[in-house]
């Protein structure tokens, strides 16, 4: 007996799209376990990039007193400061933008335009807000990949013996 009002028959004809709804519910059962495994690669990815730039750092923590390695280092740090200053300013411009558009809530006349600007304030500050996290991570595995290459070239021997 079924639950529905209407009683429904599968023909033969109409098996070919069962096959492919069924597949559809099968890939997407999977989809969590997918993410998952996705997630669990990335992390392992950049744990891995941790421990090779912290392996790389206390090798290189002997050559500080280097003033081409201390400058290098304190021109790294100044282009990630450039980096967060630019994203802050970013920012600030969107939730003023974000600030300006809820004083137009008021405006609305009737119910319908109230709903449609206050979803369109939700949606912005959802895209303001993936926004910034999006770049930021970008930000980090930047850093995380430019840090690991230039330490790793300032611990070549050919390089410090150049240098010398």
């Amino acid at each position: 007996m079924s639950k529905f009002p209407i009683t429904t028959r599968v023909n033969a004809l109409d098996s070919s799209g069962l096959v492919a709804e069924s597949a559809a519910i099968a890939s997407n059962a999977i989809a969590p376990l997918a993410h998952a495994m996705t997630a669990q690669r990335l992390v392992q990815k950049d744990a891995a990039h941790l421990i090779n730039n912290s392996t790389v750092s206390l090798a290189l923590a002997a050559r500080l007193w280097d003033p081409v390695v201390w400058s290098e280092w304190t021109q790294l740090q100044a282009a990630i400061m450039q980096r967060l200053h630019a994203q802050n300013e970013n920012w600030h411009k969107g939730c003023a933008i974000l600030i300006e558009d809820y004083g137009q809530l008021r405006q609305a006349n009737t119910m319908s335009k109230l709903v449609e600007k206050q979803s369109n304030l939700m949606s912005q500050s959802a895209d303001l807000l993936t926004s910034q996290a999006t770049n930021f991570v970008a930000l980090l595995e930047n850093i995380d990949v430019d840090y690991g290459y230039w330490a790793s070239q300032k611990l070549r021997p050919d390089d410090y013996q150049a240098a010398r």
